[in-house]
């Protein structure tokens, strides 16, 4: 438990020795002089709002991405090394035990 605290304590105070990022430049002056924007009234906003459809172009489009995503995720799920390259590295590592 000793060695747990201690790895923690290490890796808290690594992460302490970082530099912190410049975010100085990271507005531009045009943003920086942007005037406040302007509120609106909540009717306003849900109107503009209920001008978005969905249509079935969005639905298919949406399907297929998640179909993509499920199969790159299924994929990533597999092992990364084979069965064989497996049991020879494990063969290796008990050689050398």
């Amino acid at each position: 438990m000793l060695r747990l605290s201690f790895a923690f304590t290490f890796v808290a105070l690594l992460g302490a020795c970082s530099d912190f990022p410049q975010l100085d430049n990271a507005v531009s002056p045009a943003a920086k002089n942007a005037p406040y924007p302007s509120l609106i009234p909540m009717d306003q906003a849900l109107a503009n709002a209920q001008d978005v459809q969905i249509t079935d172009e969005t639905v298919s489009t949406l399907s297929g991405r998640m179909n993509g995503l499920k199969n790159r995720a299924t994929r990533a799920k597999r092992p990364v090394i084979d069965t064989e390259t497996r049991k020879r590295l494990q063969d290796a590592i008990d050689r050398h035990s």
